[in-house]
């Protein structure tokens, strides 16, 4: 039986779907993508540089290419380093409860840095 079919709806189980997160709560995405755009002879430096001036931009061309880098950059990550991987079924439900708590997680870690950052001016 294939995963997905291993967790298709039934009466009796409410519907879920895949959320791929990093192992490490402490790693970091960017990291392993702009460790895979080096490996791969690509330009971190301009992948970046493109992202970061996407917002507001009609730019097809650059965000498929951002877009198929990111995927491979991915399935790089789950092929070479599977155990940085946590792969979780989630029903719609527990998907809004993790939002939330890393949404509130995001907030405290954010006021954080802006005390921290602050004070180093004080």
């Amino acid at each position: 039986m294939s995963p997905a079919s291993s967790h298709a709806k039934t009466d009796e189980t409410p519907r879920r779907h895949l959320h791929v997160r990093l192992a490490d709560d402490r790693a970091s995405i960017f990291d392993h993508v702009t460790e895979y755009l080096s490996e791969a002879g690509k330009a971190p430096d301009w992948y970046w540089r493109t992202a970061g001036r996407l917002e507001g931009e009609d730019d097809a061309e650059n965000l498929e290419e951002l877009l198929f880098s990111a995927f491979e950059a991915g399935a790089s990550l789950a092929h070479d380093h599977p155990e940085e991987l946590r792969f979780d079924w989630v029903t719609d439900e527990e998907c809004e409860k993790q939002r939330q708590a890393e949404e509130k997680g995001s907030q405290r870690e954010d006021n954080r840095k802006e005390r921290t950052s602050l004070s180093h001016y004080a």
